[in-house]
């Protein structure tokens, strides 16, 4: 039986083969960002245990066309997503990396059945709205036809997503999520 964390790191595993094809392409050159950890150590020297010595700022970062980009991926074993799954310190990191040639986003996996591109703008409106408790719908000048409300809840349901955020899976990629990057960001 798989855990919760073995169902990220499958996602992560799927993101990671089209980084690679993107690079091997010369699309955009795209790495997983890691988690710093110290090793525990018992009484003669093994190793037992770690500690997380400095928290990665984001799962991904590179570039796409010139462009800085950064996202984190989140998987879902159910169609629900909880904004509370980015974590503060990933949420000021996104909040500072966004200028107006960056791109950033959440990517998210339900079940492994349907993958979405949730512009960081977006899930930063739905967590404002949350905690203003007010639903506010959300564009941007710079993005083509995608709208978002931002409802006031806790979580988005895999329902709730417009398709125009939708990524679709690909042979050669697996899943090509820069092609959303592509249509939405206009890049």
């Amino acid at each position: 039986m798989s855990n919760y964390g073995n169902r990220g790191m499958t996602f992560e595993t799927i993101i990671d083969y089209a980084n690679r094809r993107y690079r091997q392409d010369g699309i955009a050159m795209i790495t997983k960002q890691h988690t710093k950890f110290i090793p525990l150590r018992n009484g003669s020297g093994k190793i037992v245990s770690c500690k997380v010595e400095e928290k990665a700022t984001v799962d991904y970062m590179g570039r796409y066309h010139d462009r800085p980009i950064a996202f984190e991926a989140k998987h879902c074993s159910e169609d629900i997503i909880r904004l509370a799954r980015v974590e503060d310190h990933q949420r000021q990191f996104l909040d500072e990396w966004r200028t107006p040639a960056a791109i950033a986003f959440v990517l998210v996996s339900f079940r492994f059945e349907a993958y979405y591109l949730i512009p960081w703008h977006f899930w930063s409106a739905s967590v404002t709205a949350r905690n203003q408790r007010s639903p506010m719908e959300v564009g941007n000048r710079n993005m083509m036809k995608a709208s978002w409300m931002a409802t006031g809840k806790a979580s988005i349901r895999r329902d709730e997503i417009p398709e125009d955020l939708i990524v679709n899976t690909s042979p050669g990629v697996s899943i090509d999520y820069l092609e959303t990057v592509q249509r939405l960001w206009k890049v």
